[in-house]
């Protein structure tokens, strides 16, 4: 998939995944804590998400990230090959999901864009970055540090946290997926009770 074309499936993925659940924008942004028309312009496909939105917008649907970007049919195992991987523009830079659909955790690399520091997010869970290459600062409630090539961080996820890099930078980020419901429950269509449908009728 090109980038118009990767654009467009986030965005129709985004509109289908709202639909299914019968949520307005409003309802939508309230959850995620970004304002309604920023959403809607995310599901036209004229504005790319960011990491940390696109992984609190997994958390809200009930789903993985790779759910949100990826078209691939659900298999006991999900490998994805070097030479196969499907880089993505978004918001903070260039990054390639490379977690399953079933994953209990979200694993993106991502290509920092130098000189730009991505947007501070906060979100239910655990986070864990490592830098494969180039020289980051991370920072986390009002603490920042620098992260090396090789070096690792591990910390609450729900603590407002930012990556920015002077030069070029590659960090994996694999986050875990909620424990508890975010919020109030947001049923999918597949999460009713056997049976349901008769004690309706």
């Amino acid at each position: 998939m090109g980038g118009a074309g990767i654009d467009e499936w986030v965005a129709r993925r985004l509109r289908e995944l709202r639909a299914e659940r019968g949520m307005t924008l409003s309802a939508l942004a309230e959850q995620v804590g970004i304002s309604a028309p920023h959403l809607s312009r995310l599901e036209k496909g004229e504005r790319q998400p960011s990491i940390g939105t696109l992984l609190q917008i997994a958390r809200v649907y009930g789903v993985t990230v790779s759910h949100l970007v990826e078209e691939f049919d659900e298999a006991e195992h999900h490998v994805v090959r070097a030479a196969d991987a499907v880089s993505h523009e978004g918001q903070d830079g260039d990054y390639t999901v490379l977690s399953g659909l079933r994953a209990a955790i979200s694993v993106v690399r991502l290509a920092l864009v130098p000189g730009r520091a991505t947007t501070p997010v906060r979100h239910t869970g655990e986070e864990w970055l490592h830098i494969e290459s180039g020289s980051v600062e991370f920072t986390v409630d009002n603490q920042t540090m620098t992260l090396d090539t090789g070096d690792s961080v591990h910390f609450d996820s729900a603590r407002p946290h930012r990556l920015s890099s002077a030069g070029p930078a590659v960090v994996l980020i694999a986050s875990t997926a909620p424990t508890t419901t975010v919020h109030h429950p947001i049923p999918g269509r597949s999460t009713a009770a056997p049976g349901a449908n008769r004690r309706r009728a």
